[in-house]
């Protein structure tokens, strides 16, 4: 279990010296769950998120429509071959009512007095880091590494070096995210 991150548009090389958490992909970084819980208390460290509401994740409306059938239809839509009945039009809409509510919430921005909010790294609901909110974590995270080094990862058990090295390498994501449409948060 972890948090794989993907940018929107992937870039067309990776220095894996630069992106440890990379494993080699263009466009990607992987946390596992206490990586990210580091990250995140990292992040408070620079000042750089805030703990405001997120946007709500609509519900899926079924009206008089059958759970199972909508189910379907969400996988007609995206290609795949249908089990029993085709969807019916009706179901696709219901369909493509939600996924567009639901892009429009996790891609809203969250910038809030200039920090980025928290709830797009504690949950992997595909939220999108703007680039907006790519170019504030990177900054931040420069402008705080050496004191987040010294302070906050020998008390989050990691040594110091590791940990800056960590910080970096999240920063250079980020300025790489920024430029290449942001990145998806599954």
């Amino acid at each position: 279990m972890g948090y794989d991150l993907q940018m929107v548009r992937t870039p067309p090389t990776v220095d894996e010296d630069e992106l440890p958490n990379s494993s080699g992909v263009a466009g990607y970084y992987r946390f596992n769950v206490r990586g990210m819980a580091t990250t995140v208390g990292a992040l408070e460290w620079a000042d750089a998120i805030h703990y405001g509401e997120a946007a709500p994740i609509p519900e899926l409306e079924l009206g008089e429509l059958d759970e199972e059938r909508v189910l379907a239809a969400f996988a007609a839509l995206r290609g795949e071959a249908a089990e029993g009945p085709a969807p019916t039009e009706a179901e696709l809409a219901a369909a493509r009512a939600y996924l567009q509510a639901h892009e429009a919430a996790v891609e809203s921005s969250s910038l809030k007095d200039g920090r980025v909010g928290a709830f797009k790294f504690q949950s992997n609901d595909g939220w999108l880091v703007t680039p907006e909110e790519c170019a504030v974590l990177a900054r931040k995270l420069r402008e705080h590494v050496e004191v987040i080094a010294q302070d906050y990862f020998p008390d989050a058990g990691v040594a110091r070096e590791d940990g800056r090295k960590w910080i970096l390498g999240f920063a250079r994501y980020n300025e790489i995210a920024a430029e290449h449409g942001g990145y998806r948060v599954h």
